[in-house]
């Protein structure tokens, strides 16, 4: 970052930002003189050129926390979604940091990173203060931030090659979901019939539509297509720390549309209505202009997606149903499906994944108990006449 500020009639102060080097911010300045705000910022670009081209092409003093703050600046904010962002520098900043942080860039080797996800591995590693070990999805995370980070020192020609280049990771093992069968979603959608009309709606869109929370809280009304009976799915609200809702594309960056019954398009169409009237009635003190959000507050501000969350846990204690995720209600739509003798392909389609070998890893559980329940189709062939 670069900046300049006026210290004399004439002469202005030159600063380039250089990020952290442990605790300690690093940062170059340069008095000059300039007829005025025009030429001082010219020759800020200049001296920030000058300054960044030093001090990257010395990269045998460059640390892995130096390079962290002008990986951030130069790369990740553009390249990066808000969460995916958000996730990659907790990671980064209470993992990989302490650990490496003060290391040179070009120091690190593999073996130092085959020794880092080793002692992951081992119990203690949990940053959530829990007992036991990390799961191996939580270690694969780990590494793809670390990948990310070193992937970009290689083509910056900051190091020869990318110490994380073919490190071989414990294999992510999906845990079986908890889910509803057909009979506890029947009891589901008994106990929906006392509540209010978007709550119903928002726990039904997650059990028929399978959407994630984000994308269930940044459906909009233009979404709805009462033709076809189809909902399209192609953004997601995201909480960030400390900061307003951000709307973002979804967690693969595809839409999709999704079927959806008869019924529950009806009572979605009821809830548009709802909202282009508050919209109207509101009109300079509607909370997102160009944005008509189905399940919003009378002023069209959208739920958080963690309020989500957070009522569905009261409504499972109230109603006394099965305790599972609202996530879960994901995996009980597809589950249901599956069982249903629906085809992978679709289910990958509803779900958003990028890869049906995603589909396959998540639900392959699943997919084989039905696949062994297909043969007793063929039972009554061998049955002694």
């Amino acid at each position: 970052m670069a900046s300049f500020r006026k210290v004399a009639k004439g002469k202005y102060k030159l600063t380039v930002e250089l990020g952290y080097v442990g605790s300690k911010r690093v940062k170059k300045n340069k008095t000059v003189n300039a007829t005025g705000p025009r030429e001082a910022q010219k020759k800020l670009t200049l001296f920030e050129a000058e300054i960044l081209s030093k001090h990257l092409i010395d990269e045998t003093k460059l640390t892995v926390d130096h390079f962290y703050h002008q990986w951030l600046e130069k790369y990740a904010n553009d390249h990066y979604g808000v969460r995916t962002l958000q996730e990659t520098k907790n990671i980064i900043e209470k993992r990989i940091i302490p650990e490496f942080g003060l290391m040179k860039l070009k120091d690190v080797k593999k073996i130092h990173i085959v020794n880092f996800f080793d002692d992951l591995k081992k119990k203690g590693k949990r940053l959530d203060g829990k007992e036991g070990t990390l799961s191996s999805s939580s270690i694969k995370n780990v590494y793809k931030a670390l990948n990310g980070l070193f992937s970009i020192a290689e083509e910056w020609e900051l190091i020869d090659r990318n110490p994380c280049f073919k490190i071989k990771l414990p294999k992510v093992v999906h845990k079986k979901s908890d889910v509803y069968d057909m009979k506890e979603s029947e009891l589901l959608f008994s106990k929906l019939e006392n509540e209010d009309l978007i709550w119903q709606l928002i726990v039904q869109v997650a059990a028929v539509v399978g959407a994630r929370e984000g994308e269930i809280a940044a459906l909009e009304e233009k979404h709805l297509d009462f033709k076809n009976n189809t909902i399209t799915i192609e953004q997601a609200l995201v909480n960030i720390t400390g900061e307003e809702l951000k709307l973002k594309s979804t967690k693969t960056d595809r839409a999709r549309k999704v079927s959806a019954p008869n019924d529950l398009m009806k009572a979605l169409k009821k809830l548009r209505v709802l909202k282009l009237e508050q919209q109207m009635e509101m009109y300079n003190l509607w909370k997102w202009p160009g944005h008509v959000f189905l399940f919003s507050n009378e002023f069209g501000q959208p739920y958080r997606p963690d309020s989500i969350s957070q009522r569905w846990s009261r409504f499972i204690v109230k109603t006394g149903l099965k305790k599972i995720r609202f996530h879960d209600l994901r995996h009980t739509s597809a589950t249901l499906l599956i069982n249903k003798g629906v085809h992978a392909k679709v289910i990958q389609e509803r779900l958003g994944h990028s890869k049906i070998s995603t589909t396959m890893d998540v639900y392959g559980h699943v997919l084989q108990e039905a696949e062994q329940s297909a043969a007793t189709h063929f039972e009554s062939l061998f049955k002694k006449r």
